[in-house]
C-alpha cells in the first residue's frame, strides 16, 4: 500500500544556511510503507542493500488567466510538475544531505535513505545540469539582505527558495511522498493569506520551457548562468532592489540577472508566464546573440527606435514560441491585458513597431496557416541567425539585420519572410534598411528616412536632425527612445587613424532663450560610434566617453583611439529628449551640422 500526501500544504517561509542562504517553505510529506516500482527521475545511488526508496512527485499550483487576461482564475488552479529541479533528502535535524536527485519532466523523483531515519524532502528552486547540454538557473529573494546572524549578503548570495516537506520516518519499506507548492491564495478572503510557495517554482518552470525551445534547435546547448530575483516585496517603484524597488520586471544584461515583480498590492508577475519568458528573451539576446537596444519606457504601438522595437518584439515573440501559446497575458490579480502575438495590431505598422517585429518572428516559427503566413521555418534557422549573423552584424540590431541574415541562412524561407515583412509595411531590402519607404507618418520624413545616412571623413558638412514628434514631448514624460530621436549614420573607413568630429547645433533649431541659471535649456548632441557591435567611443577619465560630453550646442572631439578600417554605424541624438529636466518649451526638432575629417 502506497502512502501519498497531496495538497494539505502547511507553508512557512524562513531563511536557512545550507551551502548558501536558502528560503524554505514547508510542504506536505506523508508516511506509509510497502513496495513500489521506482518512478523515473533518478536517485543518487539506486537502491543499495537495506536502503529504503523514497519516491514522489514535485508539483506547483498555477492559476491560469481568466478570459482576455483580466486577472487570474484561482478557482481553476492547475497542478503542474516542477521539472528538472534539484531534490534533496535531508536529515530532519541538522539538514545533512543524505541523497540528491533531479525531477524528470513529470516532476517525479526517487531518493535512497537508510531505514528508520527521520528525514524531510527539499525541492530547490534551481535548474542545474553540467556536461552537454548544460544550464544553471537559480530563483532567489533579493530582499533578504543578511543572514540570521546579521552578516550581509551580496546579491548573488541572497537566499535561494526551497520547498520542504514535513519531517517523516523512513520506516523499513519503500514509500511515496509528493510535495506540492501552493499559491497561498484564500478563496474565502479573495487574497493571499498563506505563503506563496508556488511562485518561485512557476518562474523556474517557465524558464525551463524557454530552455526546451532552444534545445529544439541546438540539443547540446550550453547556457550561461542566470540569477532570477523574485520577492513578495518587489514592486514598481524606483529605489533599491534590496527593498524590492525594482521599477518593473526587467533583465539586466552583462550581469545576467532577471528581476520580477511580486508585490500583491502592485502587479505580481510570477504566474504571467509570458512576461517571465519575455524577460528571458532578453537574457537569450545577451547570452547567445546581441542587442543594441537602448531600452526605456514604451507602450504597445509606439513608434520606437528600431533597436528597441527589435529587442522588445523579439522577446515577446520568443515568449509565444517557448510556451507554444500566441496569447500574451500580463495580469494583475483582478485586471490585465492580452496581446495576440500572431495577429495583434496596435499603432502604425513598420520596422519601428515592436508589434510588427513580434508578428514577423512568431509567424516564421509557428505552423498555423493564416493569411500571408503560409508556412513555418521552425526555430532552428531563427536560432542560427540570432547566434551567428545577428551577433556579428555591422549594422545596429534591427528587423533589417535579422531579415537580411535569414535570407542567407534559409533561402527557401525568403518568400515567406518577404510576405510577412510586406504585410507589416517593412520594405527595406538589406541589413541597413536600404530602400525602406515607411516613415511612420512623420511630419518631416527626412528626419526618419533613409534609415541610415551615409557619411564620410571628407570634410563635407551634412545636416542631420533629431526629432521627438513620436515621443511624449520634452520634459518629464520624454523617454528618448522613439522613432527619429536617434539618427543612424553609416561610415566606411579605409585607413586606420584618429578622426575629428564636429557636431554643431545649427540655426534651424529654435532654442529657448538661454537662462544662465539653467543647464538644460540648450542643445546637447551626443553620438555613439560602433564597429561590429562594439562601442568605439573612448572613455574620458573622470567624465563621459568621447561623443557624450555635456557641452552646450556642440560635440567637438578628436578620437583619442585609432579607428581601424571597417564599416561603422553611428547613432546621433539630442540628449535633451532623454532628459526629464528638459524645459517644456524646448523644440521638438533639433538640427545639427555634422562634419567628419581624418585627424592630421
Amino acid at each position: 500500500m502506497l502512502s501519498r500526501c497531496r495538497f494539505s500544504l502547511a507553508a512557512a517561509l524562513r531563511p536557512l544556511l545550507v551551502t548558501g542562504a536558502v528560503l524554505a517553505v514547508t510542504a506536505c510529506g506523508g508516511g506509509g510503507g510497502g513496495d513500489t516500482e521506482m518512478p523515473p527521475g533518478g536517485g543518487g545511488d539506486g537502491n543499495p542493500s537495506g536502503a529504503v526508496m523514497i519516491s514522489g512527485k514535485a508539483q506547483y499550483q498555477f492559476p491560469p488567466p481568466v478570459p482576455v487576461c483580466r486577472g487570474l482564475d484561482f478557482a481553476a488552479v492547475e497542478l503542474r510538475p516542477i521539472r528538472q529541479a534539484t531534490v534533496q533528502l535531508l536529515a530532519a535535524t541538522g539538514n545533512t544531505v543524505l541523497d540528491t536527485a533531479i525531477t524528470d519532466d513529470d516532476g517525479e523523483f526517487s531518493l535512497s535513505a537508510d531505514p528508520e531515519t527521520r528525514v524531510l524532502i527539499r525541492v530547490r528552486a534551481e535548474l542545474k545540469k553540467t556536461g552537454t547540454p548544460s544550464w544553471d538557473v537559480e530563483v532567489r529573494d533579493n530582499t533578504t539582505t543578511e543572514t540570521a546572524a546579521g552578516a550581509p549578503l551580496s546579491l548573488p548570495e541572497r537566499p535561494l527558495y526551497v520547498l520542504d516537506s514535513a519531517a517523516f520516518d523512513t520506516g523499513t519499506s519503500d514509500q511515496t511522498h509528493d510535495v506540492t507548492a501552493t499559491t497561498g491564495w484564500s478563496a474565502s478572503q479573495n487574497r493571499y493569506t498563506g505563503t506563496r510557495a508556488a511562485a518561485p517554482f512557476a518562474v523556474l518552470d517557465t524558464v525551463y520551457s524557454a530552455i526546451r525551445l532552444v534545445q529544439t534547435a541546438e540539443p547540446e546547448v550550453a547556457f550561461e548562468p542566470l540569477d532570477v530575483f523574485w520577492s513578495v516585496n518587489n514592486r514598481a517603484a524606483d529605489g533599491s532592489v534590496d527593498d524590492g524597488d525594482i521599477g518593473t520586471s526587467h533583465y539586466q544584461p552583462g550581469v545576467r540577472r532577471l528581476f520580477l515583480l511580486g508585490s500583491a498590492a502592485n502587479d505580481p508577475d510570477e504566474f504571467d508566464d509570458h512576461v517571465v519568458a519575455h524577460e528571458w528573451g532578453h537574457f537569450y539576446e545577451d547570452a547567445f546573440s546581441r542587442s543594441d537596444s537602448i531600452g526605456g519606457d514604451h507602450m504597445l504601438g509606439d513608434s520606437l527606435d528600431m533597436r528597441v522595437a527589435f529587442g522588445e518584439g523579439w522577446a515577446t515573440a520568443l515568449s509565444g514560441m517557448a510556451l507554444d501559446n500566441p496569447t500574451y497575458c500580463d495580469t494583475t490579480l483582478d485586471n490585465g491585458f492580452a496581446i495576440n502575438i500572431e495577429g495583434g495590431a496596435n499603432g502604425t505598422p513598420g520596422w519601428f513597431n515592436e508589434i510588427s517585429v513580434m508578428k514577423v518572428i512568431y509567424d516564421l516559427w509557428d505552423e498555423n496557416i493564416d493569411g500571408v503566413d503560409s508556412g513555418s521555418l521552425g526555430f532552428e534557422p531563427i536560432h542560427a541567425v540570432m547566434t551567428e549573423q545577428q551577433a556579428a552584424t555591422p549594422a545596429f540590431t534591427s528587423i533589417f539585420s535579422f531579415a537580411d541574415a535569414l535570407r542567407v541562412q534559409d533561402p527557401a524561407g525568403a518568400t515567406l519572410l518577404d510576405a510577412l515583412l510586406a504585410a507589416e509595411q517593412i520594405s527595406g531590402t538589406d541589413l541597413f534598411g536600404g530602400g525602406e519607404a515607411n516613415h511612420g507618418g512623420a511630419g518631416t520624413p527626412e528626419d526618419v528616412l533613409p534609415v541610415y545616412t551615409e557619411v564620410a571623413p571628407d570634410g563635407v558638412t551634412r545636416e542631420i536632425c533629431s526629432n521627438s514628434e513620436f515621443d511624449a514631448g520634452p520634459g518629464g514624460d520624454a523617454t528618448g527612445n522613439k522613432l527619429g530621436e536617434h539618427r543612424f549614420l553609416r561610415m566606411t573607413l579605409t585607413r586606420a587613424a584618429q578622426y575629428h568630429f564636429e557636431i554643431i547645433t545649427n540655426d534651424n533649431t529654435d532654442l529657448p532663450a538661454d537662462d544662465p541659471n539653467v543647464d538644460n535649456d540648450q542643445s546637447d548632441p551626443d553620438i555613439l560610434i560602433q564597429l561590429n557591435g562594439v562601442e568605439q567611443n573612448a572613455p574620458v577619465t573622470g567624465g563621459n566617453p568621447q561623443g557624450f560630453s555635456p557641452e552646450a550646442n556642440h560635440e567637438i572631439f578628436t578620437t583619442s583611439n585609432v579607428l581601424e578600417p571597417g564599416e561603422y554605424v553611428l547613432a546621433l541624438t539630442e540628449f535633451r529628449y532623454d532628459d526629464p529636466e528638459t524645459p517644456q518649451d524646448y523644440p521638438a526638432r533639433t538640427c545639427f551640422d555634422v562634419t567628419i575629417t581624418e585627424a592630421l
